[in-house]
């Protein structure tokens, strides 16, 4: 069982990472990056908010959040398989 303290420490993390992604699109070094990088930084980003948007909700009503909600985790997932391969793909290079 988790503690009391785990949920809501994610939930910040979670809002954390994704202002810092929002934030870091208007730096030039993110706007030399190719398109797909960019769209899975943002993926990312919605990925994070949306997860810890799902999570006060739960926080808040109690209400399974799984049942009827886009699964976000999606999102987080697609946005770092995209960084990923953009990474190792300039890597190789």
């Amino acid at each position: 069982m988790m503690n009391g303290w785990v949920l809501p420490f994610i939930i910040v993390v979670d809002l954390v990472t994704s202002l810092l992604i929002l934030f870091a699109a208007y730096s030039r070094r993110v706007h030399a990056l190719p398109t797909l990088c960019k769209i899975g930084l943002a993926a990312l980003a919605f990925g994070f908010f949306g997860e810890s948007s799902l999570n006060v909700k739960f926080i808040l009503t109690g209400a399974d959040i799984l049942s009827d909600s886009f699964p976000f985790w999606l999102l987080q997932d697609f946005g770092t398989l995209i960084v990923v391969i953009y990474y190792f793909k300039s890597q190789s290079h």
